[in-house]
This record gives structure tokens, C-alpha cells and sequence, in this order.
């Protein structure tokens, strides 16, 4: 299986089905992973800032990455991408449960094919 080392693969899965994405991993201090279940892509993304509405932007090494943890371990199905930027490098997700928004300074996008 081959990495794709660009964003285009997740903003593609975004504007045709983003109910199919869904956050799966959150490793702290810089890696999200989201799936799509409607083309098996798998998408990693390694993070330069994260940002909680309505909180500060902070450096990666803060707490806004365990809330995100916190969120996706509590209540997965609540946390959906809302938005993708691959031009601004940003991608925006939101846990319907808390109503927090995370703003994610995206520095490497990862894809995977399962």
C-alpha cells in the first residue's frame, strides 16, 4: 500500500461524502487519523497548531489535542470533520456533543488506501 503525501485525497472524500469521514485516532501531541467508510481511505494528518472555539490558538505542545482525544474516546460518532482546506492547510472539526470546534494547522497530510 502506497502514502499519498498530499491533502487533495481528503478534500475530494470532504466534498463528496463528509458524513462517511470520521475521526479514529488522536495521538497527541501531533497526529489525527480519520477514515472514510465509503472508499476505505485512511488519512493522517500531522498537526502544527490546534485551536478550541471559543479558546486561543496555542502551539501544539498545549491541551487542545487531549480535549480532541477526550471527545473522540467519549463520543466518536458526535465528532465530524466540518471543513477542509487544503490551500490554507486547515481542517476544521466539530463534536456535536461538547459544540467544540477545533481548528487544525494541518503541516502533513498522509493517505492511506485500506
Amino acid at each position: 500500500m502506497s502514502v499519498h503525501k498530499s491533502g487533495a485525497f481528503l478534500q475530494q472524500c470532504f466534498s463528496v461524502h463528509p458524513l462517511c469521514l470520521s475521526v479514529k485516532l488522536v495521538s497527541p501531541p501531533k497526529i489525527v487519523g480519520v477514515v472514510c467508510t465509503n472508499c476505505q481511505m485512511r488519512h493522517r494528518l500531522t498537526l502544527q497548531q490546534v485551536a478550541v472555539s471559543p479558546e486561543k490558538t496555542t502551539g501544539i505542545e498545549s491541551h487542545e489535542l487531549l480535549l480532541l482525544q477526550g471527545c473522540v474516546q467519549d463520543h466518536s460518532e458526535e465528532v465530524r470533520v466540518s471543513m477542509v482546506n487544503i490551500e490554507q492547510c486547515a481542517v476544521g472539526l466539530r463534536c456535536g456533543c461538547c459544540r467544540r470546534s477545533y481548528s487544525l494547522d494541518v503541516a502533513l497530510f498522509e493517505t492511506q488506501q485500506s
